[in-house]
């Protein structure tokens, strides 16, 4: 744990509370959080920067509170990451009110991907929604993005469980401390999860979380990734309210093709995308959208060409009720043990692709890079086919989905 500072900040937070957005406020008229600790520990100097409230704070709060909570975290092994510790995720640091402190659990090495999904959505999904998450966050495993989530029943635990199922990472953001046991569905899988994922919170480890912390902790699930999906939300929910962050926050929004354009329950989705959100029907969708500046990462994966459209995850009609069934806990379970979570078949033999099943530029581009007979790169490949490089790459980007081509690094190219 990086000692640098945590007293100062904790002392701080202790004073104005977890996420009270005048730590920043104070901490603007000082230099470092050693100085703004210095001054606000002095009760001659701390009336000139706090109100009465504030003042009463500084007062009650003592050195050894803070130094039992430091021993608390540490018997158990949690992380104490402060505003200046050099693990502290840059993207967190430019949101509005970034939290000043986060205490965390787990593997650590989760915050140093910036290549990174929110996924978010109702508590009660439908089966559609659950499926389709659990299937596109193993996609997104495979571009090695961390999937950040909420941790709560529902969407946010179908994405925390699909990512470290398939080898990935993911990251869980509480609204509650990390040592209280919410919700109770979902204590059976801490354990799994800190294997090879995080848990952060910005509220002190016992803390039991409010009607006001849950929806503040979601300026920072949006506030870590470079993007959010929404699986499935009405036009009021907690998705929408990260959804609204997000944006705010100048991040992407992509929001589920509904599986029935006129369920309520997808009301948030058709909001968003009738408001300019990418209507997500495939892990191209989002692989377009970053390529430019993740394509390293991304022509590192051989990607199926999975579409996801309600037309392939269509629900069973129920003849019983007129209403939409909404899963239960224990079937999200289900899925995910029975359905999405199965090894990875063989590789098939290397054949030699069959290029009839190509058209227009992709056709133009890959017989290029075929009459070529060596490894071109993307951007004396634009030239040789008189496009534009950002063209290129997503054409490229489509032929190796197809199979037609692969990639290396420093974006050169071989046809198959």
């Amino acid at each position: 744990m990086d000692s640098s500072n945590i007293f100062e900040w904790l002392w701080i937070v202790n004073c104005f509370g977890c996420g009270n957005s005048r730590i920043w406020q104070i901490m603007s008229e000082f230099q470092t959080v050693t100085e703004a600790y210095e001054a606000l520990n002095d009760r001659n100097v701390r009336a000139k920067h706090l109100n009465a409230a504030e003042c009463k704070n500084a007062d009650r709060t003592t050195d050894e509170q803070i130094n039992k909570l430091i021993s608390y975290c540490e018997s158990k092994h949690i992380y104490i990451l402060t505003y200046d510790d050099v693990l502290y995720p840059d993207r967190l640091r430019n949101i509005y009110n970034p939290p000043a402190v986060l205490f965390c659990r787990g593997d650590m090495t989760c915050l140093e991907n910036d290549f990174s999904m929110s996924v978010v959505g109702t508590r009660k999904p439908s089966d559609y929604s659950v499926r389709v998450t659990a299937s596109l966050v193993k996609e997104l495993c495979r571009l090695d993005m961390t999937i950040v989530s909420g941790f709560a029943v529902g969407i946010d635990i179908t994405a925390n469980l699909a990512a470290v199922r398939n080898g990935g990472k993911t990251i869980a953001v509480l609204g509650c401390g990390l040592d209280h046991d919410y919700p109770k569905e979902n204590i059976q899988y801490r354990e799994e999860i800190e294997k090879n994922g995080l848990f952060i919170s910005e509220y002190f480890p016992q803390f039991s979380g409010s009607h006001v912390s849950f929806p503040a902790r979601n300026r920072i699930l949006s506030g870590l990734s470079l993007g959010t999906i929404v699986a499935e939300a009405a036009v009021k929910s907690g998705a929408m309210n990260t959804a609204n962050l997000a944006l705010s926050q100048g991040k992407g929004i992509f929001a589920f093709a509904p599986h029935n354009l006129f369920d309520k329950r997808y009301g948030g989705n058709v909001t968003l995308i009738r408001d300019g959100a990418v209507c997500l029907c495939g892990i191209k969708d989002i692989i377009y959208e970053y390529y430019e500046n993740y394509g390293h990462k991304i022509a590192k994966t051989q990607l199926s060409d999975v579409v996801v459209l309600p037309s392939d995850f269509d629900e069973k009609p129920n003849k019983t009720k007129s209403k939409p069934k909404a899963v239960l806990y224990t079937d999200i379970e289900d899925n995910l043990k029975n359905t999405y979570f199965e090894e990875s078949a063989p590789a098939a033999e290397k054949i030699t692709f069959d290029a009839s099943v190509l058209e227009d530029e992709l056709l133009e581009v890959y017989n290029k890079l075929k009459d070529a007979g060596k490894p071109v790169q993307a951007d004396e490949l634009a030239q040789m086919c008189g496009m534009d490089i950002s063209e290129m790459l997503m054409v490229l980007t489509d032929l190796e989905i197809e199979g037609a081509v692969q990639s290396a690094a420093g974006n050169i190219y071989t046809a198959n």
